[in-house]
């Protein structure tokens, strides 16, 4: 399955509806409530709800809202994370707040996470019953409130000197899995879904959300930095405690590891320095544990997500979960 083109297929009426919630008939306000939405980007997470909700016998075109919240809300996400963060570019673009300023973009963000609750509860209108619609915003809000408990424990890990694996995976799960997740059980509550196959894909997209994590941990210290959108290696700048340095400080030993500590949350560390964290990453095995992580966690997801009757939608997820494991951006 040509997984590029099946997210573009997905992505284009997603598009169409998340430009609708963000339409204002102010000019500024209309430019800043899009911008972010003009970087690009994947669109995972809809797609992911739309085949979701197919899978389960249920109508996609009646969940497009639904897959337009899962969006916004993220994108929420990023939007505050840059200002968090201090980055001034996403994907080759400004930042809300490098644009228009910090304010501005705290008042654009929450706005949007505004607009993702609207645009959920929109599913009304496309004849999807109440309690479809509950059980949804249910999940919708439990995934809401997770991804907001992981950014504290990321921000939190940044001030401590050593962060164990597990602490690391049980940070992902909510701040990257738990949302993901949201996206997949949205899906089977729109389409109707039995409760063992909400569970069964929920499994997948929790799998799926910390191998997504792991796998960008992993492209910001290898990939292409025109792929990227932001700089290689400023995980490391920032000091963040990924799943890759987490590991290396755990196992590397004498001058590697005096030199990694020195590099961590050195915004000023020359390309050279950096380079030379991300070797004693690599020879301290954190790569490699990271792949076998990864793989560990896709064939669990696979295993819950083949309990679905086989179906072009079942195919599709499994062809983004693929997708995710082997992308190289």
């Amino acid at each position: 399955m040509d997984v590029k083109k099946l997210l573009s297929e997905k992505k284009a009426p997603v598009e169409a509806v998340i430009g609708e919630y963000t339409s204002n008939p102010n000019p500024k306000v209309r430019e800043m409530l899009s911008h972010p939405f003009k970087a690009g980007g994947k669109r995972v997470r809809p797609a992911l709800l739309l085949l979701s909700c197919e899978a389960v016998g249920g109508d996609p075109q009646k969940a497009l809202p639904a897959a337009a919240s899962v969006e916004i809300l993220h994108t929420f996400t990023l939007v505050h994370d840059d200002i968090m963060d201090h980055d001034l570019t996403r994907r080759g673009q400004q930042t809300v707040h490098a644009r228009w300023g910090e304010e501005m973009g705290i008042v654009v963000g929450d706005t949007l996470y505004s607009i993702a609750f609207k645009a959920l509860m929109d599913c009304r209108k496309n004849g999807v019953p109440e309690k479809n619609i509950i059980e949804a915003f249910e999940v919708f809000t439990w995934a809401s409130i997770k991804l907001h408990q992981g950014q504290i424990m990321d921000m939190l890990f940044e001030e401590r000197p050593n962060v164990t694996v597990d602490e690391y995976l049980d940070m992902v799960d909510k701040k990257t899995g738990a949302l993901i997740e949201a996206s997949v059980r949205i899906g089977s509550a729109i389409g109707g879904g039995t409760k063992e196959q909400s569970e069964a894909l929920g499994i997948f997209g929790s799998r799926i959300g910390t191998a997504f994590q792991i796998k960008d941990d992993v492209l910001g210290l290898t990939a292409d930095e025109s792929e990227l959108g932001k700089p290689v290696g400023s995980d490391i700048r920032r000091g963040k405690r990924n799943i890759l340095i987490s590991h290396a400080l755990a196992h590397a030993k004498g001058t590697p590891l005096r030199t990694l500590k020195a590099a961590l949350k050195n915004a000023d560390a020359p390309d050279e320095e950096i380079n030379e964290a991300i070797q004693i990453i690599k020879d301290a095995g954190s790569f490699a544990y990271a792949e076998k992580l990864e793989n560990k966690l896709y064939e669990e997801a696979l295993a819950a997500l083949r309990t679905l009757p086989p179906s072009s939608a079942r195919d599709g997820i499994e062809a983004i979960g693929d997708f995710i494991i082997k992308r190289s951006y």
